[in-house]
């Protein structure tokens, strides 16, 4: 009997043993699974909400954005030495779509009842008067496929903007169609936030949209911000709205030389400084580039511990050349601020005027010294 007592406990006591590994087992897998769950279950719904909502923010930003259709003559030849066409067209071939401004249509912003923002550049040379001689008409067509003539109310080359006028209430001409309001308080924008731009591409009645992030907060002396949309032609001018359905920018200040078409490294005006530019074309004022101010050098850091630029170049003719600074001089300070970087000489230029001086203290050898380094003005 004590054999047989013996032999059953032990049964029992693997028995339940074994049920209590089942049921430990049975957890784990269903604690995993519900882990996984967690994680991958809400994934497509969510994919597609934040989808659903990036096409509802282009669908409201199109309610602002109009096609531009700019017509020029185009007799002239590409090599002439006094080219009709827009002014900044790069590249070794002038007629490389890469680089051509006159190829469009663009994209406009609609912020009044009959005034539309494009780029600047899309009227070729900067007029006091208009456009330049070889704009020959400017034709708005709305999402309804109504064409509308347009003429430069105002222009400015400082901002890349210019302000057109339209032949009709554009409201009222395209039902669903929108005044754009911009802050006139400076949006705070992140690195790395998520934007939408809205254009009229080739197709005047369909949408061009590019979304991208925010890469940079200060460019052209923190007029604009760079995001990393595609932009090309047929988006210059287009509105830049972020996730909460804020216009941010426009698209404008995009330097085809140096980027090229849709490169993914773009400039967007400030709202805010879009809304007091569009304040002063409404009054037809015609805006040129003041003379930036130029020093005449290259530098790069000389010391990784204190201050110290080491000259790299001087330009022949320039401020820098006519005070005397020399290749393998040091720049310590500028008007007593010490200058660590290339960018800390450059941010201190752009706030001075062309004929402004400068006191910069140098080291040449073991020997400090100071010159007064006249600026000139920007070839």
């Amino acid at each position: 009997m004590k054999k047989l007592s013996y032999a059953v406990a032990l049964l029992l006591a693997l028995s339940l043993t074994a049920a209590v590994n089942s049921a430990q087992k049975a957890e784990k897998t269903t604690a995993e699974t519900k882990a996984t769950a967690a994680i991958a279950m809400p994934a497509a719904p969510l994919h597609k909400d934040l989808e659903k909502h990036r096409m509802s923010v282009a669908r409201s930003l199109a309610a602002y954005t109009v096609s531009v259709e700019i017509d020029y003559d185009r007799e002239a030849a590409p090599k002439s030495t006094a080219p009709r066409l827009p002014a900044g067209m790069g590249g070794t071939d002038p007629n490389d779509p890469f680089f051509r401004y006159d190829i469009g249509p663009f994209s406009g912003t609609v912020v009044g009842s009959n005034h539309v923002l494009i780029s600047d550049r899309c009227l070729g040379e900067f007029s006091k008067t208009g456009a330049s001689e070889a704009v020959q008409a400017i034709t708005i067509t709305l999402p309804n496929g109504d064409r509308w003539p347009a003429r430069v109310k105002g222009r400015s080359q400082q901002m890349d903007l210019a302000l057109l006028e339209v032949d009709c209430q554009i409201e009222k001409a395209s039902p669903g169609m929108k005044i754009a309001v911009l802050p006139t308080e400076k949006i705070k924008l992140e690195r790395g936030q998520q934007v939408i731009v809205v254009g009229r591409g080739q197709n005047p009645l369909g949408l061009l949209v590019n979304d991208g992030v925010v890469s940079a907060l200060e460019r052209e002396e923190a007029r604009a911000f760079q995001l990393d949309a595609r932009v090309g032609n047929s988006t210059l001018g287009a509105p830049v709205m972020d996730n909460n359905g804020t216009i941010v920018g426009v698209v404008t200040l995009h330097n085809h030389e140096t980027f090229g078409q849709a490169s993914g490294v773009s400039y967007a005006a400030y709202a805010h400084e879009v809304a007091a530019t569009y304040a002063v074309l409404k009054d037809g004022q015609f805006i040129a580039v003041p003379p930036k101010p130029f020093m005449g050098i290259n530098a790069s850091k000389k010391w990784p511990d204190k201050p110290g630029l080491e000259v790299g170049t001087v330009v022949t003719g320039s401020g820098a050349e006519k005070a005397g600074l020399r290749i393998g001089d040091v720049i310590l300070s500028v008007d007593g601020t010490d200058m660590n970087e290339m960018e800390d000489l450059q941010n201190l230029i752009s706030k001075k005027k062309v004929g402004d001086t400068l006191a910069v203290k140098i080291m040449r050898g073991e020997e400090e010294t100071e010159l007064k380094i006249t600026l000139g003005k920007r070839p």
